[in-house]
């Protein structure tokens, strides 16, 4: 019995040191690593710590802007699982957002082929409005899905994990990401919004 016993546990030793991770640092000195990028007025990203450890603070008003970093694009063949904790405190209100005027998300994270042009993007998003799993070609750019990863409206913190993968294979046919971007976003609605983001990490399992 004592053998099975240490066998299990070995077993699961094992299996937490072979599991990998890359996490997007919240912390004052992680914050330096991620760049602004966006138009016209600027969403206000703040970080903060609490007895969970370090999240990002999103307030938009008719602004849009994100943070967003480099990532290396070998990075999804080690650890295609993206796995995203939001909370949101102020949501839009009648708001519709497969059209042009109401194209805004509280709460989003960016991934894919990003350049200048011919860029191939999937926002993985927060929706009071529309369903989980809800796939769509923006609006705006023929190059960039919106996927409704969340619709939760209790206010919490809630989790969500993606095989980001998968997805931009079978929405681009791609299969590596060469950053990442936080982007809260109420340019369209002219609307005030309020999320949280914490625990942005790409995972192996």
């Amino acid at each position: 019995m004592r053998t099975l016993i240490f066998f299990f546990i070995s077993l699961l030793l094992f299996n937490n040191l072979s599991a990998k991770e890359f996490r997007i640092d919240f912390s004052d000195e992680g914050m330096k690593l991620l760049k602004k990028r966006g138009f016209g007025k600027k969403t206000l990203y703040t970080n903060g710590k609490d007895k969970k450890g370090w999240y990002l603070k999103a307030e938009a008003v008719d602004s849009a802007t994100g943070l967003g970093m480099e990532i290396d694009e070998d990075l999804l063949n080690e650890m295609p699982f993206l796995n995203i904790t939001f909370k949101i405190e102020k949501d839009f209100t009648n708001i519709n957002q497969k059209t042009k005027d109401g194209h805004d998300w509280t709460a989003r994270v960016m991934v894919g082929h990003g350049k200048k042009i011919g860029a191939k993007l999937v926002s993985l998003a927060h929706s009071s409005f529309l369903e989980e799993g809800f796939l769509q070609q923006s609006p705006w750019t023929k190059g960039s899905r919106d996927y409704v990863i969340s619709n939760d409206k209790s206010g919490e913190w809630h989790t969500r994990k993606i095989n980001v993968q998968e997805l931009l294979e079978e929405t681009h046919g791609i299969s590596f990401t060469n950053f990442i971007a936080i982007f809260s976003d109420s340019n369209n609605s002219k609307q005030k919004i309020i999320a949280y983001y914490r625990d942005i990490y790409f995972s192996s399992e």
